[in-house]
């Protein structure tokens, strides 16, 4: 893997740096969470205008056609910013799912509203009773109605769902396998209940009763929706890991700038050993969680297995990584450092949601070990 940035990933990191300077001030994260809906339209109308929204999508549908390696990229300068915009929810989950379309009209004016920021996507597959739902069938039921399914049932915990123009849906068959469905918001039998996350983001539980959709909303079914979703949710686990691995940087910056400025006992805090030490830990543990995003980068197309078991190694190191560097972000602020007037509680409240998105460090450490020993006996 060559870890020099190409001409189109430098680009990247500059758009960003410029953008993060201009509107990712202290002042506009503490404002975030005065958005219901967790959206901020201006900033993504940016997104959308700077290509940000089309640039792993298919050329043929609008998008420019660039790897997933450029959107980690630009996931690892969001994460810096602190920006809870519903990237990796519309452009890396909903993107990759909605290109499964086999209509072709249908996939391109989708894909074509994602990269004109038109359509947002959250997928809808989390339920009540289930930490965390990896894949199989669900208690959403998809039953044949007419020419196509009503489906029953309800959602939990949808990652940006309430700004969300379209829900996939994922829900059982009559068959007993897995379907996953594309659902316009607001249709017939759909209700939501949304709420604010601790990081300014927003979520939402859904209730479907009897929601009517044609067969073209079925994205795929059986084997195929189960490969697809699993592929979905390790390409979205990498994404937010690059957005972690960007806050941690970020928040190596700022805690080192507060301990050269901060003084007690007649000299700055940083001259004190103790302090530089934590310092150190925190700066070798977020480089290992850069290796590491790199390594389950790395496995993206590798075998399931063993793409799954990267992903899942990755996530443990990051997210001990995440925890380690945010707490000893606001030690080394002191009382300061809980305060919603220093950006560092900021840090430590992105990385904490993003530590339990799409498995938390104990799930990922079960994930890994069913995949290394097989399960128990």
């Amino acid at each position: 893997m060559d870890f020099n940035y190409s001409e189109m990933q430098q680009m990247l990191v500059d758009s960003a740096t410029k953008l993060v300077a201009d509107t990712y001030t202290l002042e506009d994260v503490r404002n975030q969470r005065t958005i219901a809906s967790g959206l901020n339209e201006k900033n993504w109308a940016q997104f959308a205008e700077l290509g940000w929204l089309a640039l792993p999508l298919p050329e043929e549908a609008g998008g420019l056609g660039c790897s997933f390696e450029d959107a980690v990229v630009l996931s690892t300068m969001l994460g810096r910013a602190l920006a809870v915009e519903p990237y990796v929810s519309t452009v890396v989950i909903g993107g990759h799912l909605l290109a499964a379309i086999a209509d072709e009209d249908a996939r391109n004016a989708l894909l074509g509203g994602i990269a004109s920021g038109e359509v947002l996507v959250a997928l809808a597959h989390g339920e009540p009773g289930e930490r965390y739902g990896d894949g199989g069938t669900r208690k959403t039921m998809a039953k044949a109605s007419g020419n196509g399914f009503a489906l029953t049932g309800n959602k939990m915990l949808v990652f940006d769902g309430p700004s969300a123009t379209h829900f996939v849906v994922s829900a059982t068959l009559d068959d007993g396998s897995l379907g996953l469905f594309a659902v316009p918001a607001g249709t017939a039998g759909m209700t939501s209940e949304n709420y604010p996350l601790v990081d300014g983001a927003a979520g939402a539980d859904l209730m479907l009763d009897g929601v009517q959709v044609d067969a073209g909303a079925l994205i795929a079914s059986g084997a195929d929706a189960e490969a697809l979703l699993a592929e979905t949710n390790d390409r979205a686990t990498i994404a937010l890991m690059a957005q972690a691995v960007g806050s941690m940087e970020a928040c190596n910056e700022v805690c080192a700038a507060y301990i050269k400025e901060r003084k007690q006992f007649g000299q700055p805090i940083g001259k004190f050993q103790a302090l530089q030490h934590i310092m150190a830990e925190m700066f070798v543990s977020t480089h290992q969680a850069r290796s590491m995003l790199y390594y389950a980068l790395a496995h993206l197309n590798a075998a399931p297995a063993e793409r799954e078991a990267a992903v899942s190694s990755a996530k443990l190191l990051v997210g001990e990584s995440a925890q380690f560097v945010s707490r000893s972000g606001i030690q080394l602020h002191g009382g300061y450092g809980v305060t919603d007037e220093y950006i560092v509680s900021h840090h430590y409240r992105r990385l904490l949601s993003l530590e339990k998105q799409f498995g938390d460090i104990d799930h990922h450490a079960r994930r890994l070990a069913l995949h290394m020993f097989g399960p128990a006996n």
